[in-house]
């Protein structure tokens, strides 16, 4: 596959601005007058995630990639037992911006649209309009999340010209939970989807059917696989890839980023390229 198709594509991405805050901590037992588990702070880090997260994933494939974020920050704050890096609970926080982001240039000269929408404010329906009526090539994902669950879905986008969601979101969109996969993507009624189903692997759809196993040899953390997926299979998508090839590239993108804690590192051409030859 020529990766190289896309070094000069310019790419915006549009969607909900996030930080990933990871408090590691030390059990130390139950608390003697509470029925809690007491810990001990041990570090903390902080990441750029939602779209930030996304576009990083972009740098090494793409010449221009602007980002959008809308005008406020949602803080995921996650505590985790540092000894076995379990998650134990998560605090959600969110911030105001007092000045949105601009879009840098024309919607119509980006090569390709990529949206992430995680359901916290950033995408109005004027926004959604504009992006559906301008964009060259439009790519979405809704998530699905403890916050929005069951009420951010892509059938509130009239257009998307390719469509990555995860099964649970594809499901939630169509109502229906007991349907093969196979079924679901074609009530969805978008003409490329691309599903991604974790350890089952990713399959997609153009008319036809292709499906990749699962390549991760091991899994570190699972946040952002999703995004990833979506952020790099989408140029490739706008410059006519083949859904197979779609499907290999954006499996192998998810593969690469369940191998990184946290948003610590980015997909990488050099890492993407090793996991295609896997």
């Amino acid at each position: 596959m020529n990766l190289d198709a896309v070094k000069h594509y310019k790419v915006l991405l549009v969607g909900d601005s996030i930080i990933d805050k990871y408090c590691y901590v030390t059990p130390i037992g139950k608390s003697i007058k509470d029925p809690i588990i007491s810990t001990r702070f041990e570090r903390e880090e902080e990441f750029k995630g939602g779209v930030w997260a996304a576009a990083a994933h972009l740098i090494d494939f793409c010449a221009v990639i602007d980002v959008v974020s809308g005008n406020g920050t949602m803080v995921n704050t996650r505590f985790i037992d540092q000894s076995g890096m379990r998650k134990l609970f998560t605090l959600h926080t969110s911030t105001s911006n007092s000045i949105a982001d601009q879009i840098a240039r024309p919607i119509s000269e980006y090569d390709v649209v990529i949206i992430t929408d995680f359901g916290h404010g950033a995408l109005g329906s004027n926004l959604i309009d504009d992006l559906s009526n301008e964009a060259k090539f439009l790519a979405v994902n809704t998530q699905t999340n403890s916050q929005n669950y069951g009420f951010n879905v892509i059938t509130k986008y009239d257009r998307a010209d390719l469509v990555v969601l995860d099964e649970l979101e594809a499901r939630l969109a169509t109502h229906d939970n007991h349907s093969r996969l196979e079924n679901v993507i074609l009530e969805l009624g978008f003409e490329n989807v691309i599903v991604t189903r974790g350890s089952d692997g990713t399959i997609g759809y153009d008319g036809k059917f292709y499906s990749e196993p699962a390549k991760a040899d091991r899994v570190i953390d699972t946040l952002g696989a999703g995004d990833a997926v979506l952020a790099i299979a989408s140029p490739f998508a706008a410059a006519g890839f083949h859904m197979r090839d779609l499907v290999k590239i954006g499996n192998a993108a998810g593969a690469v980023k369940v191998g990184i804690l946290g948003h610590q590192q980015h997909v990488t051409r050099a890492a993407l390229e090793r996991q295609l030859l896997a």
